[in-house]
This record gives structure tokens, C-alpha cells and sequence, in this order.
């Protein structure tokens, strides 16, 4: 039986074939179109440096990692986390787990310690607007959560985030633990979708239970 593709199926599939970053992570071998809007953010804000101590949440499939690898001519231990699964790459040590669960109960990795915590996790959109909204505002909660715990003194917080009526709120919440906050749309970030990235540099505000 032959079936037939929905219109936004078709349309999905027609952007696909023209979009020129996913081109070009086939050819450099990136996995994911994701690569170069990390290549975007660090190029302007240099976040990620050679020695730096960094962690990948939501790591999967690997295309932010393979670009923090890079950078660091895989000399650096990298630790990614994510609950899908995700293929090995060189000296990257990968934590298969929820994010929530691992802040419940995690034992494996010393507190204040990354340089730079990086997130680029989104929830799967449900097509209903307000409980997408929703569900970002939980993901970035975590995340920062996450980053408030990990960080090292003078550390660095790269988050995906998407625009609302929040925004202005959450960026003013972060100012309290970063010297410079930012927000930032990679050339990459398609310019349909609400997406962009919150650039925390220098935290302050060591973590206290």
C-alpha cells in the first residue's frame, strides 16, 4: 500500500532538501544541522576554549559535542548527557539519563566544577502553543538548575530558549548569577522558528544548598 505524504509532511521534506546547513553537515560530517549554530555562538563569544571543562546536556545525536571536540582537538574529556541514546565519540564520556532524574539523585560529578554548561535540549512539540510554551520554560528551568550546581566560579551557561512573554523576566532571574547575559539568534536558527539562545558569561554566584 502506497501512502501518501500529508501537505506539512511535503513541506517539511521541501525545506529539508534546501536547507543549506544540513548540506554541509553531511559534507563536514557533522550529525546534526545544530553544529553550526554552536560554531555561530562561539565564534562571537568565544565560550568554549581549549582547556575548558565542558558539559553537553541533551546531547543527542552528538552534533554540539563533535563541535566542542573539535575545538578542543579531542585532548579534553567531555561529559554529554541525554536520555536517548547517542554514538560514541572520541574522549566524550556519555551519562544515558533524564536530566530531572539526574539531579535527584547524582553522585558521579563534582559540583562547581565545569567551566561551561551548555544546553540545546527542547521538548517535542505537541502543536498545542501553550503547552509548548510550557514545556520550554520547564526544560530552561532545568538546565539552569543544572548550571547553578555545576558551574565553576567564572563560568559560562549557553541555553536554548524559546520567545515569550517571559523572556524579559528570565533574562533579569539569570542577571543575578552572570556578569553578562545575552540573547542571541545563530544565522543558523531558522528565521521562522521562535528560537534563541540565552548567553550567560561569568557566573557569580556559587551554588548553596
Amino acid at each position: 500500500m502506497i501512502v501518501k505524504k500529508t501537505n506539512s509532511q511535503n513541506i517539511w521534506l521541501s525545506r529539508q532538501k534546501k536547507d543549506i546547513f544540513i548540506k554541509l553537515s553531511k559534507v563536514k560530517g557533522y550529525r546534526s544541522r545544530a553544529a553550526y549554530k554552536l560554531l555561530d555562538i562561539n565564534k562571537k563569544f568565544k565560550i568554549i576554549k581549549k582547556k575548558s571543562k565542558v558539559i553537553d546536556l541533551g546531547a543527542s545525536p552528538g552534533g554540539w559535542t563533535q563541535v566542542i571536540a573539535e575545538i578542543q582537538n579531542n585532548k579534553n574529556e567531555i561529559i554529554a548527557i541525554d536520555k536517548k541514546p547517542m554514538d560514541p565519540i572520541e574522549n566524550c564520556r556519555f551519562i544515558y539519563n533524564d536530566i530531572s532524574n539526574f539531579l535527584k539523585c547524582d553522585e558521579t560529578l563534582q559540583r562547581n566544577y565545569f567551566d561551561v554548561v551548555l544546553s540545546d535540549m527542547a521538548a517535542n512539540s505537541s502543536g498545542h502553543r501553550f503547552t509548548d510554551q510550557i514545556n520550554a520554560e520547564k526544560i530552561y528551568y532545568l538546565a539552569k538548575k543544572f548550571a547553578l550546581k555545576y558551574l565553576a566560579a567564572k563560568g559560562n551557561f549557553i541555553c536554548k530558549f524559546f520567545r515569550n512573554s517571559l523572556e524579559k523576566t528570565i533574562v533579569q532571574e539569570i542577571k543575578k548569577s552572570f556578569n553578562i547575559v545575552k540573547i542571541y539568534k545563530p544565522n543558523s536558527s531558522r528565521k521562522s522558528s521562535k528560537e534563541i539562545y540565552l548567553i550567560a558569561i561569568g557566573f557569580n554566584n556559587l551554588h548553596k544548598d
